[in-house]
């Protein structure tokens, strides 16, 4: 066997190795997308009396605190 034959299937070797290996992202990555939970468009409150982390509809501005019923503003990351 020369070396231009064994170069070549070590090329082939590699190839088809590094196409299994972008099939299995490929495939990982449709999966994930297809059965990972949405996101919501909820926002997002931070209570300034009791630091309760809450959500609320995303066309509320303000919302009241479900632990101390304090109102509270959107929280921005």
């Amino acid at each position: 066997m020369n070396v231009s034959a064994l170069s070549e299937w070590i090329f082939a070797y590699v190839s088809i190795l590094l196409g299994g290996i972008l099939f299995c992202v490929f495939y990982t990555e449709i999966r994930r997308r297809r059965f990972e939970p949405k996101g919501t468009d909820d926002n997002v409150f931070r209570c300034s009396e009791c630091a309760y982390v809450y959500t609320d509809d995303p066309t509320v501005d303000r919302a009241r605190c479900p632990q101390c019923s304090c109102m509270n503003d959107k929280f921005t990351f």
